[in-house]
């Protein structure tokens, strides 16, 4: 078996770098988990209002149920995506106990390009 990402019908998609990203934090943690990671939402239904990201494709949730070790998919993801990314585990101990990945709040992603004057002080450091 080839672990993957699958998709619930009626997931709806809108690409946004981040969630390109979280997409691919996903395919990662199928991947080290050796377990499919089934994805529950995106752009679709209702979520905490105005400001949530999933309409605006900058997060995603996927199934918990069925994972062998829904801790280690976590760690992979949070690990895969880093500081400005963030993943928890949504209303744990219910029905509907998910992994929820967003770009973390007060942040861009991607992160704005260095200047010309930063990139010329990174090189200098580096050598």
């Amino acid at each position: 078996m080839i672990p993957c990402v699958r998709v619930k019908d009626g997931v709806q998609f809108k690409i946004t770098p981040g969630g390109i990203r979280i997409l691919a934090a996903f395919d990662y943690a199928a991947w080290h988990i050796a377990h499919d990671i089934t994805i529950t939402s995106g752009a679709d239904g209702i979520h905490s209002g105005p400001a949530d990201p999933h309409p605006k494709g900058d997060a995603y949730d996927a199934r918990i149920h069925d994972l062998p070790d829904p801790q280690l998919a976590l760690k992979a993801l949070q690990d895969f995506l880093g500081d400005r990314f963030f993943v928890w585990i949504e209303d744990a101990g219910t029905d509907n106990e998910h992994i929820h990945a967003q770009v973390k709040k007060g942040t861009v992603y991607p992160p704005a390009p260095l200047s010309t004057h930063e990139e010329a002080q990174d090189a200098a450091t580096a050598t």
